[in-house]
């Protein structure tokens, strides 16, 4: 009998790549056409495997997963806040990620939505756009000189810091957990003192209990330059009705979000359209080449789980 592979839900072309890579094994890829608990229940309680992306693995998913003796949950991704990984690791369930696959799209993204604001790429072409040609006087300063703040320097951080340094920016960043010197970068003890003076803040972090809405009323008024916020991270690092707040008193020059909070923005939420916000669709992990890997290494974690081999990138350690 062949086993099941439950994909709970993906943001790609296609998943020839999970199929090429676990037919071989005697496997077969299911693609669940919704996610919400009650159907993903009925669905895992049938896997032998359970593949996701931004669906919510809660403790009754899981519970029904390992009843029929699935032993391996795969995270299309880095982040794992959307598993429940204590009741995983409590059901004997492997949880892998693939924590290293987009690092150098995070990181560009990052820097090229923080550069559209700054330069006002977007307001000058849809000035074009509608006929113009005005250039928006007062609102673009010059890059070099000005500072960045980092909240988190972790593998995305450091690749931010990279590319930062040749515009001439000066860098901080606050991170608990950072124990060596990144060159260029000055570490700071706390959040409020790394945005105090910022012109940019860009979000690097996890999300936790301590980093939810840590852009939030307090730090916003603890912004003394009015700066550019940019979320590549997590959508509920950011409070969003505080930063559409922060926007209209001046106290933010402007925000950059490819992950928001709820995630889509509702429609006709404010930040949609504000003329000083850019939000993507969760896109900034994208690349042809990323997205390959990505889905190569999630379906590799399975086969490897199949084979009686150890994970590559194991989340936990299963009771």
């Amino acid at each position: 009998m062949a086993k099941k592979v439950l994909v709970t839900d993906h943001v790609f072309g296609g998943l020839e790549i999970e199929r090429t890579t676990l037919e071989p094994l005697g496997a077969e890829v299911v693609l669940s056409d919704t996610t919400d608990e009650a159907s993903l229940v009925e669905q895992a309680a049938g896997a032998d495997a359970l593949m996701v992306c931004f669906a919510q693995l809660t403790a009754p998913i899981l519970e029904a997963a390992a009843g029929n003796g699935c032993r391996i949950v795969s995270r299309y991704g880095i982040g794992i806040d959307n598993i429940d990984i204590a009741k995983a690791t409590e059901l004997g369930m492997q949880v892998t990620n693939v924590p290293d696959y987009c690092l150098d799209e995070v990181a560009d993204h990052a820097m090229a939505t923080m550069l559209a604001l700054a330069r006002e790429v977007v307001t000058g072409s849809n000035v074009v756009r509608d006929g113009g040609w005005s250039i928006p006087h007062g609102t673009v300063h010059r890059i070099r000189g000005r500072r960045l703040a980092l909240l988190g320097v972790g593998r995305i951080g450091r690749r931010v810091v990279e590319r930062a340094l040749p515009f001439g920016l000066d860098v901080v960043g606050y991170d608990p957990f950072l124990e060596d010197e990144v060159p260029g970068l000055t570490q700071v003890d706390s959040p409020a003192e790394a945005v105090r003076e910022a012109d940019f803040v860009s979000l690097h972090a996890p999300l936790t209990e301590d980093t939810h809405h840590i852009v939030g009323t307090e730090l916003i008024e603890a912004m003394e330059k009015a700066p550019i916020v940019v979320n590549t991270s997590r959508g509920p690092l950011v409070d969003a009705e505080a930063a559409l707040a922060g926007l209209e008193s001046g106290k933010l020059g402007g925000v950059a979000l490819d992950v928001t909070e709820p995630e889509p923005l509702p429609d006709g939420h404010k930040l949609r359209t504000h003329p000083r916000a850019i939000v993507t669709p969760h896109m900034a992990f994208y690349s042809v080449e990323a997205e390959a890997d990505l889905q190569a290494r999630a379906a590799d974690e399975v086969a490897r789980s199949f084979k009686g081999e150890g994970p590559r990138s194991p989340v936990n350690t299963p009771a």
